[in-house]
């Protein structure tokens, strides 16, 4: 009995787990475009799923590159910094163990400061895939730059034609 309650605990987390990302991911995008167009909330929500999902876009591949690519930087950048202020630490002073010490808190110190930026430029990318889509959505290319970029990433299906309900200006 104890283990078929774990299992249906275990699926019911698993469900909500992937509840809560959907949540999340219109989220993001939503935000976006409501400070984009203005719209409320709710119209806001509802246009930005409409907008990816007549593109076919998928913003899962955005989501995964843009967010664990910076964080991954972001997280070597910091290390390779402790360490570099842990071995001048060693060679130029005295400090014994407290050199520990100081090299966290230069080290948190650091990774607070990174980790704001990053946080920005990930809403940036966001927004700038948003965009994106909007230009594909229209069947232009304003910024060619950012379309030969985000042209390359992976789509989740073949492109069809759309329908544009409202437009988000660039």
């Amino acid at each position: 009995m104890r283990s078929s309650q774990g299992i249906v605990s275990a699926a019911l987390g698993c469900c909500l787990n992937c509840l809560l990302s959907a949540i999340d991911f219109v989220n993001k995008f939503t935000i976006n475009v409501t400070a984009m167009t203005g719209e409320n909330y709710c119209s806001s929500a509802r246009l930005a799923y409409e907008l990816l999902k007549r593109n076919l876009l998928s913003v899962v591949v955005v989501e995964t590159i843009s967010t664990r690519l910076l964080f991954g930087i972001f997280l070597v950048v910091s290390l390779a910094y402790a360490i570099m202020v842990w071995g001048v630490l060693k060679a130029a002073t005295s400090l014994g163990r407290d050199a520990y010490l100081v090299t966290g808190f230069a080290w948190l110190l650091l990774f607070m400061v990174l980790g704001y930026f990053v946080h920005v430029l990930d809403n940036v990318i966001d927004a700038v895939y948003i965009c994106y889509t909007a230009d594909k959505d229209r069947g232009r290319v304003s910024k060619p730059d950012v379309h030969s970029v985000y042209v390359l990433l992976p789509v989740s299906r073949n492109d069809t034609s759309s329908l544009a309900v409202q437009e988000i200006s660039c």
